[in-house]
């Protein structure tokens, strides 16, 4: 397994022009992070750190193409699973603050054959593939109260706004919402108000996008780690984008969105509050998501994340604490940067990759 020892170098420039950390902290963090990444079977991981606008980590370890022994960088193109939603859902507030959807819409008149396409898929799962019907068990598609705001944030199963639970397929529909009310698709949609916008450099709306060829060429290939001690390819996961899962960046591209967030490029600031606001739930406790986001604390700092799994493909984490301007971006083409922690439950503190980024960046 490839080691830290290659950027050694890079770490200590970087880290030099940074106020009121050493060399040895930051050297630290990436040994932490090298230990953690063999322990949970990861061919490549790509980490990027930046507190005030200012980048003071940006590198990858291990590879990107375990067969060609590329490396992991952070300009490496990786699937982000399902940090799509918050960037998803960044767009989506975008809407609404122009007033082209209202949280408050019913799911069921912006969904195309919105009854007919719930019953295909649960018919589809119970037969073919019954460990996902878990989806669709819960969520009743012909009650009326069921409205967007409830798909944002994870509350539209049984009784909508009654309890929070993860859900990525019911969070996906919301795609379908944006062409409905727009005539936009999300792709077109990401392209032209972020990637292009923004001016990223290793992104893709989708695998499928066809002028992205020569880039997607270079995209990290994803492995799971066989019972021999080895990472064995494993298939690409579905290649279509939807709300939930399907776009293709690098640290460093999520690096500069993360900024344009912050300065409020992409939505107002109103807008971004209220995406970063805890779901109040309908006996008025507080959800741990928001709208795209999971929202936590740490050390009385209130911390925005999400977490992304793609089984035997992908994962990431991103992690932003906005009273300090501080974020971590990290990708990998395995699982497992996710896969070991129950994440979806919105305790971020089970994560040991992010406790490790906590502990060392946030002291008080």
């Amino acid at each position: 397994m490839k080691k830290w020892l290659p950027f050694v170098f890079l770490l200590t420039t970087l880290v030099c022009s940074a106020q009121n950390k050493s060399i040895e902290a930051y050297a630290g963090f990436i040994e932490k992070i090298d230990s953690l990444h063999i322990e949970h079977q990861i061919p490549g991981l790509s980490v990027g750190v930046m507190r005030n606008d200012s980048i003071l980590i940006s590198t990858g370890v291990g590879w990107a193409n375990v067969e060609a022994k590329k490396d992991m960088t952070a300009q490496t193109p990786v699937r982000i699973a399902s940090l799509t939603k918050p960037i998803f859902s960044t767009l989506f507030m975008r809407l609404e603050e122009e007033g082209n959807v209202d949280l408050n819409w019913k799911i069921k008149n912006y969904v195309p054959n919105y009854l007919e396409r719930c019953e295909r898929i649960l018919a589809y799962f119970e037969k073919q593939m019954p460990e996902y019907a878990f989806l669709l068990k819960d969520y009743e598609p012909n009650r009326d109260d069921i409205l967007l705001k409830h798909h944002l944030s994870h509350t539209a199963e049984a009784s909508p706004g009654t309890n929070y639970k993860y859900n990525g397929l019911l969070y996906g529909m919301l795609s379908a919402v944006m062409k409905t009310a727009t005539g936009v698709n999300f792709d077109r949609m990401v392209d032209s108000l972020i990637i292009q916008k923004l001016e990223l450099k290793h992104a893709a709306s989708s695998q499928l996008d066809d002028t992205k060829t020569e880039l997607l060429n270079t995209i990290a290939l994803p492995y799971h780690f066989s019972e021999d001690d080895s990472f064995v390819r494993s298939p690409f996961p579905d290649k279509d984008l939807n709300a939930g899962a399907g776009l293709v960046f690098s640290v460093e591209d999520l690096l500069l969105f993360d900024k344009a967030l912050t300065h409020n490029t992409i939505i107002s600031n109103k807008a971004k509050e209220k995406m970063f606001e805890p779901f109040l739930l309908n006996d008025g406790r507080r959800s741990p998501y928001g709208y795209g986001w999971f929202i936590d604390n740490y050390k009385n700092n209130k911390v925005i994340w999400h977490y992304g799994w793609q089984p035997k493909a992908y994962s990431s984490l991103y992690v932003k604490i906005p009273e300090k301007n501080l974020t971590l971006v990290m990708l990998t083409n395995s699982e497992g940067l996710s896969s070991s922690f129950n994440l979806s439950n919105g305790n971020l503190l089970q994560s040991v990759f992010a406790q490790a980024f906590l502990d060392q960046f946030v002291t008080d």
